[in-house]
């Protein structure tokens, strides 16, 4: 039998469209694509039609919202989620419906696992019909690898976290940090960094903010001491980096706790 080239074996690039064409038509509407985007460990995805509703959503997903993947079909994110951050997913969302671009790598504030706000790094594509008009986006919900992937890294590095995480009430100043942690203040703000994507500034703010949220949404303690207990100089500080970070304020978010959010169908 005669050798066939490996130029001889690629197909035209027309035969390879037709070939895919085929393919993705004779798959059954339940296939085993589902199945492989519910195995994507810590990442959500959701698939959104024009008018924003989620037409599919991962396993992983609905959990944040005290619903199950069947209840979260045909709703909105402002059934859903707090108009501050529903308001800045439309928003991008219709970005990417409009132009057919899509939005890559974006951080922004969610509910996590825990009901707390925490941050992701989104990925928004958008979704085109045989005709290849736009139908639709798929989008992808990753946690932000600045509050995560910190164990592989040096001893210092852990020895600091841990270090901000038991002491978050008190005053913690970057020098100290990095004395205590036995290495420069330089040599701590780089391997942070590359460790996080964050200054350790940063970090120690969002580090408030989140057990900030924790003490919201779990206890009913006074705003004005949960700001004082996590670090903050006053409420009017708390406010002020809430609103920065989350779009709202301390108040606003407490009130989305629970089943206070609406879980509501959006009207046609």
């Amino acid at each position: 039998m005669p050798k066939i080239s490996p130029a001889a074996r690629r197909l035209a690039p027309d035969s390879v469209r037709e070939r895919q064409r085929n393919f993705f038509d004779s798959l059954a509407p339940e296939g085993q694509w589902q199945l492989a985007l519910n195995h994507l460990n810590d990442t959500r995805v959701v698939i959104k039609a024009l008018d924003g509703r989620f037409v599919w959503v991962s396993d992983n997903a609905p959990a944040r919202h005290g619903l199950t993947p069947d209840e979260m079909v045909g709703r909105h994110d402002f059934d859903i989620n707090p108009d501050s951050l529903a308001t800045a997913y439309s928003r991008d969302d219709r970005e990417v419906m409009q132009s057919g671009r899509p939005v890559l790598g974006k951080a922004e504030v969610a509910f996590n696992e825990f009901g707390m706000l925490d941050w992701f790094v989104v990925n928004k594509l958008p979704l085109r019909d045989r005709d290849g008009g736009i139908i639709g986006l798929i989008a992808t919900i990753q946690k932000h690898p600045g509050m995560t992937h910190l164990s592989p890294l040096g001893g210092e590095i852990r020895d600091a976290v841990n270090h901000i995480h038991a002491h978050l009430g008190e005053p913690l100043r970057v020098a100290e940090i990095a004395r205590l942690a036995g290495i420069s203040t330089r040599q701590l703000e780089r391997r942070f960094h590359a460790a996080t994507g964050l200054s350790p500034t940063d970090f120690i703010i969002r580090a408030r903010l989140a057990e900030a949220c924790r003490r919201l949404r779990e206890t009913d303690a006074p705003i004005g001491d949960i700001a004082l207990e996590t670090g903050f100089y006053d409420q009017s500080a708390l406010t002020r980096q809430f609103r920065k970070q989350f779009g709202m304020t301390p108040r606003e978010f407490r009130h989305t706790r629970g089943n206070e959010r609406p879980a509501r169908v959006r009207a046609s």
